[in-house]
């Protein structure tokens, strides 16, 4: 969320400083952007989001009050931001009503932090306003009924990661229909069909994008065949982390080779590349002239599978997968 849209908000308060107009107008801001996460699981890009938006609302609050008097009274009417400004699908039933939870207990935390700043007791009860999460099947269901796109700001989230030989068959369906008349969209992770839905639904706006996904998609055969399709909708990638590791606290976790893109119809340059010494160390930013779907600093190109070779070499027909259930992986013993 940083690179998405924190960053820039955070540098934008700074140059306002305490300018009480540029203070109210920027407050009014905050307070009109919406957010959708459509593979939103728990809430976590959410709620994160959310406590995000209220800090700098709760900072704006402070530059306008804090040096005028010690207590602000009627608190309520100068708490802009809200849950109702956030929106996610999700295809689990539970997941979909803890994310709803997640954001209300988010606003009631971020409420005391208010409440304590100002010595008056704040708290939305009853609650009024909700976050709409639709419980659905975010490959299947018009995201323009969830919120119309010329209301929202920012898609962000972490679509699920199943590879070509591990989706069911209800998950082979929603990709064929989605990369219907895409040459060899066989081979593609399933996280490529959130970027092809947020490309047409953006379509028309300024809506900027980021999902986390494997790295799969950005290296070998997959990249010509997405981004040949993306480059068609007209996306740019604005910024992107490559490979870094991405290991979850729970149980028996395994460890994921990610990489966040950013994108959107807009050209951004210089674009913001994160770049990792290796999977695991911090990230270190680049100034790229444009990112491209390799996640390199050089022109849009997506090279297409092919069978052929260019010259006359001895065919290769399958490379050097061990295909044999690792029968053939011997130890250095």
């Amino acid at each position: 969320i940083g690179p998405l849209f924190l960053d820039d908000l955070k540098a934008e308060l700074e140059r306002i400083g305490h300018d009480e107009n540029k203070l109210k107008g920027f407050h009014v801001k905050l307070s009109n952007l919406r957010f959708l996460d459509p593979a939103c699981g728990c809430g976590n890009f959410l709620v994160i989001a959310y406590r995000e938006l209220r800090l700098l609302e709760l900072e704006v609050l402070r530059r306008q009050f804090a040096q005028q008097q010690s207590v602000l009274t009627r608190v309520a009417e100068h708490v802009a931001v809200d849950v109702d400004q956030f929106y996610g699908i999700e295809i689990e039933e539970f997941p979909a009503q803890i994310a709803q939870v997640a954001l209300w207990l988010m606003d009631h935390q971020m409420n005391l932090q208010v409440a304590e700043q100002f010595g008056e007791y704040f708290a939305r009860l009853p609650l009024v306003k909700a976050p709409t999460i639709v419980h659905g099947n975010a490959l299947r269901i018009d995201w323009n009924g969830v919120v119309p796109r010329e209301s929202l700001s920012y898609i962000l989230g972490n679509p699920p990661f199943v590879g070509k030989q591990h989706q069911n068959d209800a998950q082979k369906s929603d990709m064929a229909r989605i990369f219907n008349g895409v040459k060899s969209a066989g081979v593609l992770d399933f996280v490529s069909a959130w970027y092809v839905l947020a490309g047409q639904y953006i379509q028309g706006t300024g809506i900027r994008c980021a999902f986390v996904s494997t790295n799969s998609i950005a290296q070998g055969e997959q990249v010509g065949v997405l981004w040949g399709k993306l480059y068609q909708l007209g996306l740019h990638i604005q910024f992107a982390h490559r490979t870094f590791t991405w290991s979850s606290e729970a149980r028996g976790k395994a460890a994921v080779h990610c990489v966040i893109v950013g994108f959107g119809r807009e050209l951004v340059s210089p674009a913001r590349l994160f770049d990792y010494e290796h999977p695991k160390s911090d990230p270190h930013e680049l100034r790229a002239i444009n990112i491209n779907a390799y996640l390199v600093d050089a022109p849009d190109v997506a090279l297409p599978n092919r069978r052929e070779a260019i010259c006359a070499v001895p065919p290769i027909v399958f490379g050097s997968m061990p295909n044999d259930g690792g029968n053939l992986l011997l130890s250095d013993e």
